[in-house]
């Protein structure tokens, strides 16, 4: 009989795995994308990780569909949690704002149930509202809730509520919330139409409103220019009134913002400067409030690389927007990073689009803010010298500096209209004024043979690319040939005198054929050709008239107030 110490043969190999320690494998909840490149993702498809790198197609998920309902119901009810907070808190200050007394169902769901904080207030000024019927994709019938003004167009199946069945309404925070939802919607038809390659850019707000469901400063920022510019739209005061309440509580969340270091140069915070700008469009804090929101942008630009403008919503709010960052360059009249070459060059990598000619010109534009910056240096140095505190000869070189960069900058244009205006497969054609059926002014001009007054022919384009560009040829024109400042310029009166008129020309077609709000492109074209004509001249009463008629047709109240924000000229600012 034979015994043997130990275990039994083959148990060292069977107990072995128990008694090591097993690594634990752990499902994957991230999308494949963020998994690879360890970031966190919040696990909704498209992730906002994704989203913010202008990849939301490349968001993919290697778990079952199962899971991954899973995973986003659960993770849908965090995030509605932490809103429903967020919301509360900002139902409770705007209603102190407006030193309104806390309401029964302050408790409950909704982000727009402060609205009808001001009903009593619509109620005096006489706005009704109508209540009509919208299909529901596979859920039936539902009502929303379409704020018209009296008198306006009412389809057959509207009818008038009662105060009662209104403010009903109002206080519901499930159509709160459809309403709001309606209000972004406008505001982003109407800033960020689709097509915009044909316009040369829109304002990035399509890209950017899906972006506000993960962060509650982008949600406000939304909901503020929604709510100002629908109010302002609808002639509604109550309703903008909620939007001015809500713009004052985004931007303490924006100061808090911009003094947190990785806060400050995220893509959200960005777009929140964009939206003030809109709200400052219409509520008009300050006449240069706009041109002070502009500034932050470029210095929140300034701070990021150029390299994060490459693709995406970010290249967007970089090339998109370039117009408008480059104008108010212009009117701050000092050089900016923009004349670099890498932001000259990166934002346009070789697998994406190249520039088109309105980029091509704004090449040339981005030079013009340090010759401006130039011009002011001399005439400091010149008002020193007059009152004995420098010297008249340190003046000679940099009249001849200023000079010779006019005449370079002048060449750059002329060369661009030769090598892209001239070269454009349509090139624009007159048509005579027969007489403007919605109340656009006519425009008249003097005839520069006999200087009799006389009625001009309309400009007419293409398409609003060509006209956008051409209009901000002449400006941009118009602006290195200024002689308020008493140099010598490079151009003539009277060629400056066409420039300007040429501008007026083409108001007619670009005001009818530029789409929603849109028109703001032209702010600094249109105060430019003002400041170029004088007082009591018949052309700038034109432009008075056409400041009114736009401000009356798009309800933009920088309109009526001749866009002082967008002068080139420090006086008139």
């Amino acid at each position: 009989m034979s015994s043997y110490d130990g275990d039994p043969p083959g148990m060292a190999m069977t107990a072995k795995p128990t008694t090591a320690a097993r690594k634990k494998i752990r499902p994957t909840y991230s999308c494949l994308s963020c998994h690879k490149r360890k970031v966190k993702c919040d696990r909704v498809k498209p992730c906002g990780a994704c989203c913010l790198r202008g990849t939301p197609s490349e968001c993919e998920y290697g778990t079952s569909k199962k899971d991954r309902h899973y995973i986003q119901q659960s993770t849908r009810i965090e995030q509605l949690t932490r809103t429903c907070e967020d919301l509360k808190r900002q139902l409770a200050e705007a209603r102190q704002l407006a030193n309104l007394p806390p309401i029964k169902d302050e408790d409950s769901p909704g982000g727009l149930t402060y609205i009808k904080a001001g009903l009593e207030d619509t109620m005096d000024e006489g706005d009704s509202y109508t209540e009509r019927k919208s299909e529901k994709s596979s859920s039936g019938n539902c009502h929303l809730l379409a704020l018209t003004k009296r008198g306006g167009s009412s389809s057959p199946e509207s009818s008038p509520l009662s105060p009662s069945q209104e403010k009903a309404f109002l206080t519901d925070p499930n159509l709160a919330d459809s309403l709001m939802e309606l209000f972004v919607q406008r505001l982003i038809s109407n800033f960020s139409p689709r097509d915009h390659a044909k316009y040369g850019g829109t304002i990035a707000l399509r890209e950017a409103s899906e972006m506000r469901v993960l962060s509650p400063i982008l949600c406000s920022a939304f909901e503020a220019a929604s709510l100002t510019f629908v109010g302002r739209r609808d002639r509604n005061r109550s309703i903008e009134l909620a939007g001015h309440a809500r713009y004052s509580r985004m931007l303490r969340l924006l100061q808090n913002a911009l003094y947190d270091p990785r806060e400050s140069k995220s893509t959200e915070v960005l777009v929140v400067v964009l939206l003030s700008t809109i709200v400052e469009a219409f509520k008009q804090s300050s006449k240069d409030s706009i041109l002070k929101h502009q500034l932050g942008g470029l210095e929140l630009l300034r701070s990021r690389s150029p390299y994060r403008h490459r693709y995406g919503i970010e290249r967007s709010l970089f090339v998109d927007l370039r117009m408008y960052w480059t104008t108010a360059a212009l009117v701050h009249r000092k050089p900016t990073f923009l004349a670099s070459k890498e932001w000259l060059t990166v934002p346009w990598p070789t697998d994406g689009p190249s520039k088109d000619i309105l980029h091509r010109l704004l090449d040339v534009a981005v030079e013009i803010p340090g010759y401006l910056y130039q011009i002011d240096t001399f005439l400091a140095k010149l008002k020193a010298g007059s009152e004995g505190l420098a010297f008249p000869s340190d003046l000679v070189p940099l009249q001849s500096s200023i000079w010779e960069q006019a005449s370079e900058l002048q060449t750059r244009l002329n060369l661009w209209k030769t090598m892209h205006a001239d070269a454009y497969p349509q090139r624009p054609w007159e048509e005579v004024d027969e007489g403007s059926p919605d109340g656009f002014p006519a425009f008249r001009c003097r005839d520069p043979t006999t200087m009799l007054v006389r009625t001009a022919k309309f400009l007419m384009y293409p398409d609003i690319l060509l006209a956008t560009s051409m209009c901000f040829y002449w400006a941009l024109c118009l602006v290195v040939s200024a002689t308020d400042n008493g140099l010598t310029s490079v151009m003539g009166l009277h060629e400056r005198y066409q420039f300007a008129c040429n501008i007026c020309r083409s108001m007619r077609y670009y005001i009818l054929h530029i789409p929603g709000c849109l028109v703001s492109r032209i702010m600094f074209v249109l105060r430019t050709a003002f400041d170029t004509f004088t007082d009591g001249m018949i052309e700038k009463e034109f432009m008075t008239e056409l400041f009114g008629y736009i401000g009356r047709k798009f309800e933009f109240p920088v309109f009526s107030n001749q866009c002082t924000s967008s002068s080139v000229r420090k006086d008139s600012r």
